[in-house]
């Protein structure tokens, strides 16, 4: 063991400074130790005692909050806890590991040692302290697409291999990309010797695993390793995976069934489900897995913005034209119920259809009720989304989608990643004081996500899955439906002077509601569009917040505005290397709006 550990040793960037003599004194000297993931290794506060070495597995950097932070994932040959042995104060962050994870520990005692021992450790321990430093210092940015992805089924006659194979064939399109299976090895040092080899000669490494349990040499080496895990089942996994969710922890989980049962959705706590019914073409749903662990994976994200959000339609309709994959859709409000349509694999024409039925055929906010919890009932909205969106799951649709809600109660964004799509895109748009709040079951009153964040843009580039592009229609509010419409406006001054107390002709209530709204998250939305590759704004002013009827008016804006920002960034089409990676190093992103 001790030989094994003298050979880890001799890896680590920070032990280079010293002799082979001290370092084979150093590995008998060391504590080995395990930590299973979820676990905390220390807690921000904790007397500082001896510092660690990752010899295997992954741990999180964490600034508890609220709201809990991961500032940094450290990986094998990783040094923490140095810190406090230096200062001799505590603990200065927490930490906790991420996967199951082995450990060296080095006590003070022959910590101190080392220092006045060994000038080389002090060298390198300081370089790996200026590191650690500067990303500290460093703006947080997306994290990168995973290097090292473990496959594995998580029952039996998952067809891991089939799927593991295109997984392979499809990271092939984006760079270098090796295999390694089980095979008998002669202990840890040679499983990590030769991943580490696979990782320095290749952009992509998947491991694939055939164990259907933890518990197996070779299925926990790829857990711990695993940047990414993606895992393969029909529906119930075998029950060892359910005793020891925290493996999985983060996992793309994709279900070979009708759905994904809530319990193991608990249970598991997935990054990201795909559920794939039974007769479904598996290739093209690994292939988008595939470009989004790559980090070429298209995202779109639609602002709010009331009837102005038509313009979305003409501008996916103008990047789909194009030749443009989207693999990715979020949204907010009624940017979530057209990105719902285009996640669900609805045509333009069949989105088109559906609001010029429900929009301008018949007032989706015509059911008014006596204004005690809101102006409208919601009933004839609930019952066209019913008919437009059905009873489809999130996880069940074509392209990965998004939406943002607000809690009241706790005052916070809620993204909706799995569920019934229809509760999800119906809290979405719930414009407090214009719709009811949405209670759920989990004792949440949900409203409007506009209220935080109307352009959900650095929730979809926080995954590091592709470039994103936003559409934002609430850049500039503009003005608002006036005479000649249904309405106050057309009762004439001396009504409105009754009324208002003045004679200046001002939105409805209903408007006045959608705008206040939207003015609440405007620097949320300048804050966002930092996150984004390319950000569309169409030129939709004069556009009423509720003025339906000019859906083809505001649709063809949208076109505009997008065929300007192609024709603009002709390059990106053309790159051999595909786009950029989501965020743009803060580069700010193009505006384009015509």
């Amino acid at each position: 063991m001790s030989s094994s550990r003298a050979a880890f040793l001799r890896r680590v960037r920070v032990l280079s400074g010293l002799d082979d003599e001290l370092l084979d004194r150093l590995a008998s000297e060391v504590t080995e130790m395990e930590v299973r993931a979820g676990e905390w290794l220390m807690r921000r506060g904790d007397e500082g005692d001896s510092l660690f070495l990752i010899r295997s597995g992954q741990l999180e950097v964490v600034d508890e909050g609220p709201p809990e932070t991961v500032i940094r994932i450290l990986r094998r040959g990783a040094v923490l806890g140095e810190l406090a042995l230096l200062t001799r104060q505590v603990r200065s962050a927490s930490v906790r590991a991420r996967r199951d994870s082995r450990l060296l520990e080095l006590g003070r005692g022959r910590f101190e040692h080392l220092i006045a021992e060994a000038p080389g450790f002090a060298v390198g321990l300081t370089r790996a302290m200026g590191a650690q430093l500067a990303a500290t210092r460093a703006p947080a940015g997306a994290p990168g697409p995973p290097r090292t992805v473990a496959g594995l089924a998580l029952d039996d006659g998952a067809p891991i291999e089939e799927a593991a194979s295109m997984l392979v064939e499809g990271l092939a399109e984006h760079g270098s990309v090796v295999r390694l299976d089980k095979r008998e090895f002669s202990g840890e040092a040679e499983l990590l010797s030769a991943l580490e080899r696979a990782e320095r000669d290749h952009d992509r490494v998947v491991m694939v695993c055939d164990a259907t349990a933890p518990g197996e040499e070779w299925t926990d080496f790829c857990l711990r390793e695993a940047d990414m895990i993606f895992a393969l089942t029909q529906g119930r996994p075998n029950r060892p995976w359910i005793d020891h969710p925290d493996a999985l922890l983060g996992c793309e989980l994709v279900v070979l069934a009708p759905v994904a049962a809530p319990d193991v959705l608990a249970a598991l706590r997935p990054a990201d489900v795909q559920v794939i019914r039974e007769g479904s073409d598996l290739e093209p749903h690994i292939e988008s897995t595939a470009r989004r662990l790559a980090g070429r994976a298209i995202g779109v994200v639609l602002s709010g913005g009331g009837a102005r959000a038509f313009a979305h339609l003409g501008a996916i309709e103008e990047l789909i034209d194009a030749g443009i994959t989207i693999d990715r859709v979020g949204g907010v409000s009624l940017g979530a119920v057209v990105g719902a349509g285009i996640a669900a694999g609805h045509s333009s024409e069949e989105i088109l259809d559906f609001f010029r039925v429900g929009f301008i055929d018949v007032n989706p906010t015509g059911d008014y009720t006596l204004p005690v919890f809101s102006m409208i009932r919601g009933a004839r909205t609930r019952t066209l989304l019913e008919g437009y969106l059905g009873d489809r799951r999130i996880e069940e649709l074509h392209r990965r989608f998004f939406c943002v809600s607000c809690d009241l109660l706790q005052r916070e964004a809620v993204v909706h990643r799995v569920g019934r799509i229809v509760d999800a895109v119906q809290a979405s748009l719930s414009i407090p004081g214009v719709f009811p709040p949405i209670a759920t079951e989990d004792g949440r009153l949900l409203v409007d996500g506009g209220v935080l964040d109307n352009l959900p843009v650095g929730r979809m580039a926080a995954t590091g899955e592709g470039p994103v592009i936003a559409i934002d229609v609430t850049g500039r509010m503009g003005g608002f439906q006036r005479a000649g419409r249904p309405g106050l406006a057309r009762l004439g001054r001396p009504v409105r002077r009754y009324l208002t107390g003045r004679e200046a002709e001002v939105p409805r209530l209903a408007e006045t509601i959608v705008r206040t709204v939207t003015v609440g998250s405007a620097d949320t939305a300048q804050a966002a569009r930092r996150h984004a590759d390319l950000v569309i704004q169409p030129a939709v002013e004069g556009v009423g917040m509720l003025d339906w009827r000019q859906l083809e008016r505001v649709r063809q804006a949208g076109r505009a505005a997008a065929r300007s920002a192609l024709e603009a960034n002709a390059d990106w089409l053309d790159r051999p290397d595909g786009w950029w990676p989501s965020g743009n190093g803060g580069v700010p992103a193009a505006e384009l709006r015509t």
